[in-house]
């Protein structure tokens, strides 16, 4: 009797070492990804532009973005960067500056959280809450006189997965231009950990930690679950994608696209020969800017 209950001791005390250490690298984990690397320095685009700020849909802080103005009746297009990024990051002002180029309005975001101006909890949620951001610069664009089918998405990375819910949740955009995004934001980041040599079951529940710490469902970021609504709203979707990305694998851009193909969804896909994620605009300037441009002059008015 007296062994039977030192084995059921012993194993409860395993037990919950183990649960304390996997709370503990949840815990740690969490942190890690969630928070930004770095607070941005602020920088401004080249040409005219107006620094402007409205509120993220239904929420209570203000988005901070960049207004650069196009031609007369073109469209508008809201430029979303990636993970840990900012509107003052190069890439993002050079992607900008080619879209205005082209004649279109360009409201460059600072998602949430991100280290750029724009504040909420302090936390990264990979398009969970990003995605008000978006459509705040959505609501924002139109009260500056823009007819909603003159509006489009084109985001980057964790912008990309911000923009697909974005448009899931606005029937009333047209065209999202998705460059580099994810099928899901649990494969992705339990691919990331594996990649680091750190176990990839510590994600599900750094997730779960998440959200009773900060209210952010992250293990609700699922762009490929939104196919059927896509569909259902009719929108336009241009999916690019690094060949060997080595942050976001090359199969999710692959996969999202399969998945929208069968659910009929109206989706174009450029897999593009470059190796490091998000280069697609780098590795081919010209090509990446007339791509674009037909995309958006075939699915937005104006």
């Amino acid at each position: 009797m007296k062994r039977r209950r030192f084995v059921f001791s012993a194993l409860t005390v395993i037990v919950v070492l183990l649960l304390l250490t996997y709370g503990v690298a949840c815990w740690i984990g969490y942190d890690t990804a969630s928070l930004p690397s770095t607070q941005f320095a602020p920088t401004t685009p080249e040409g005219d532009y107006e620094e402007v700020q409205f509120p993220s849909r239904g929420q209570n802080y203000m988005v901070h973005a960049f207004l650069q103005l196009g031609s007369l009746n073109a469209p508008a297009l809201i430029n979303v960067h990636g993970y840990q990024s900012s509107r003052y990051v190069q890439h993002m002002r050079d992607r900008a500056g080619m879209m205005n180029q082209l004649g279109y309005t360009v409201l460059t975001l600072d998602l949430s959280d991100s280290g750029g101006s724009t504040v909420d909890n302090g936390r990264i949620s990979f398009g969970y809450s990003e995605r008000w951001d978006v459509l705040g610069g959505f609501d924002f664009l139109l009260t500056r006189g823009f007819a909603p089918s003159q509006i489009g998405l084109v985001g980057i990375s964790m912008g990309a997965a911000s923009s697909l819910l974005a448009a899931a949740a606005e029937p009333r955009i047209r065209a999202v231009w998705e460059d580099s995004g994810y099928t899901n934001a649990l494969t992705v980041l339990g691919e990331q950990a594996h990649t680091a040599g750190l176990p990839s079951f510590i994600v599900p529940g750094a997730a779960i930690l998440g959200w009773l710490r900060t209210g952010d469902r992250v293990f609700e970021v699922n762009p490929i679950g939104e196919a059927a609504t896509l569909k259902q709203n009719d929108q336009a979707i241009y999916d690019v994608h690094c060949q060997q990305d080595q942050i976001v694998d090359a199969h999710h851009g692959v996969d999202l696209y399969n998945a929208y193909k069968s659910a009929g969804v109206n989706v174009q896909f450029w897999q593009v020969g470059c190796v490091s994620h998000g280069e697609a605009f780098n590795y081919a300037p010209a090509e990446y800017s007339q791509r674009l441009d037909t995309f958006f002059k075939q699915y937005l008015a104006g």
